[in-house]
């Protein structure tokens, strides 16, 4: 008896699989095996189980193979599909999925059961939830998570590590995320998959665990974080979930947010509108008060709301002492040296907020001499210490995007917000407006949960669209408009682009432009680019994006097979991280 398996290990694609004889023992489809590999054990996952094999000549022998865990035949089949689309080698997937297998193993063998179909017949096996509160709405997380726990083992995926961290907490169970220690990261996951029931609240690492779950519940589903971000396997939590789903009929999925993904845009009419005591102030001439980034009507609300000793919590994007390192008299800016994009000050250094690069701050500028170099933007820092001047002792706490989007809003308190045009983060022109919708609601919404004063600066165009947003009818209007535009340029969700990643020079880039348009002369296929990725540390070399479009009508499949080839060129993506497709 033959056992072909996948090993844990990182591959080139075209490697899937690998035969070993089994002397002695017992194995099943979905076991994994301590077997040996290149002079060590690793761990593989058994994919088949056949009486001949091609290369039985050369098989290694197993006697008696050490087993690790028993899963189920979801798993084989979701990493195959997983890494056919990701364009990465079975191995590949398999290794990012396990991870650190430790070396003291325990003597029993975790074993995930299988279940017939099961879910209730009154419940759709599909459900989409658009809530203001995600946590104790009807409808929300926590409810959704206690009423289901009783059919079976419940994965709840969320895009963030705190975010994961306090939905345990409520659901008390266990987190699975990327800072994790790796064995308790193991005895965490094959618990969840050896109990009949149970819960693990998890980020993207343990979206593949939708294989042995019986419901997933996908958490903020149009939120980008669910993307690895790696440049190797680079899969989508939402998408693994997709796929087990369609592998496994006992799989049933929930998702719950607060506005829809742009691929579900007909869904906004179905979205609650929010209402929180909202008040917007435009930027205008004259408007502004003695602080840096306030206008003169946020002032005076934050002076009342001291007089009254409410809580103040103040959303500015932008970090550090200052926004860039910027001559006042000649506009030179102080670049990183390792991936070329502008310094932030921060006390006493400056850092890059790309690479995390740090150097010691300059003197002087280099263009000029001259010793100014605050031309530039007022960060959080900066602004903290003012506000601590202008209002000793008051309970005032300033958010940058990343404490906004980590830490709970106080109850009862005034959030001020510096400039909405900047809370969608950095992202791509294309893809902007999407993401600054989608905060935005996010921001109203925990204001709803909180009840807060919510005060909106930012541009005057702007300002008077924004509430729109808020009413089912706005925010449909919004999407579906933005929706158009991405079919009039060709982008996605309104068509398939697949990005290839090419490092090399400028030469390099050129040969497989030539490779590209052989390839998709005269088949309806064509080819943007290359575009040169300016920003990127001086060690790595240089790196081009293409971006290929298959036909519109081609079918997922075909794309697959068509561009499989094409991953000896670079780095293929079917579901690029700068889009939705």
């Amino acid at each position: 008896m033959f056992l072909r398996v996948i090993p844990s290990v990182r591959m080139p694609i075209g490697h899937a699989f690998f035969d070993y004889r089994l002397n002695e023992g017992t194995a099943h489809r979905g076991d994994v095996l301590l077997v040996p590999f290149r002079n060590r054990l690793i761990a593989a996952l058994v994919a088949d189980i056949t009486p001949t094999s091609e290369l039985e000549d050369r098989a290694i022998v197993l006697t008696q193979p050490k087993k690790i865990l028993k899963l189920s035949d979801t798993v084989v089949d979701l990493c195959v599909e997983g890494a056919r689309e990701c364009f990465v080698s079975p191995p590949t997937m398999l290794n990012a999925w396990l991870r650190h297998v430790p070396k003291r193993l325990p003597d029993y063998e975790p074993h995930a059961p299988a279940k017939d179909v099961h879910w209730p017949k009154d419940k759709p096996r599909f459900a989409k939830h658009y809530v203001a509160n995600r946590f104790i709405d009807p409808n929300g997380i926590v409810p959704t998570v206690m009423a289901e726990q009783a059919n079976g083992r419940v994965l709840v995926v969320t895009p963030r590590q705190k975010r994961a961290e306090h939905l345990a907490t409520k659901l008390a169970c266990t987190a699975l995320h990327a800072d994790l220690a790796d064995g308790a990261a193991w005895r965490a996951w094959t618990a969840f998959a050896s109990e009949p029931h149970g819960v693990l609240v998890t980020t993207r690492i343990g979206a593949w665990l939708a294989a042995v779950a019986d419901i997933v519940i996908v958490d903020e589903p149009e939120n980008d974080d669910h993307k690895q971000d790696e440049l190797t396997p680079r899969y989508d939590a939402r998408r693994l979930v997709e796929l087990a789903a369609q592998i496994n009929p006992a799989l049933r999925t929930v998702s719950v947010g607060t506005t829809p993904r742009l691929v579900d845009a007909t869904d906004a009419a179905l979205t609650p509108e929010l209402n929180p005591i909202l008040t917007t102030v435009p930027f205008q001439r004259g408007q502004w008060s003695a602080i840096e980034s306030l206008t003169q009507p946020a002032y005076d609300r934050l002076a009342e709301a001291v007089l009254q000793n409410r809580p103040i919590r103040i959303l500015h994007a932008i970090t550090g002492v200052r926004g860039r390192l910027r001559c006042a008299d000649c506009g030179w800016t102080l670049d990183c040296a390792r991936c070329g994009s502008g310094m932030t000050r921060f006390e006493n250094q400056a850092r890059c907020l790309r690479c995390n690069f740090t150097a010691p701050l300059p003197d002087t500028c280099a263009k000029c001499g001259n010793a100014e170099l605050n031309k530039s933007a007022i960060g959080t820092q900066s602004l903290s210490a003012v506000l601590a001047k202008q209002f000793p002792g008051a309970d005032i706490k300033i958010f940058d995007l990343s404490d906004w989007m980590s830490q709970s809003v106080t109850p009862n308190a005034v959030f001020v917000v510096t400039n909405v045009s900047h809370i969608g983060g950095f992202a791509e022109d294309v893809r902007r407006r999407e993401r600054l919708i989608i905060a935005f609601r996010q921001l109203a919404a925990q204001a709803c949960v909180a009840k807060c004063d919510l005060i909106i600066q930012g541009p005057e165009e702007l300002i008077q669209e924004i509430p729109s947003w808020l009413k089912p009818q706005g925010l449909k209007n919004a999407l579906s408009a933005e929706l158009a535009d991405r079919r009039a340029f060709g982008f996605p969700p309104a068509r398939i682009l697949v990005k290839l990643i090419v490092s090399g020079d400028e030469e390099k880039s050129r040969q497989t432009k030539t490779q590209l348009d052989a390839l998709t002369q005269n088949n309806g296929w064509s080819v943007r680019g290359p575009f040169n990725v300016e920003f990127r540390p001086k060690s790595r070399e240089q790196r081009w994006i293409f971006h290929i479009l298959p036909p519109n009508q081609a079918k997922k499949d075909e794309i697959v097979q068509a561009l499989t080839p094409l991953a000896a060129l670079g780095i293929l993506d079917l579901d690029p991280i700068a889009f939705f497709s």
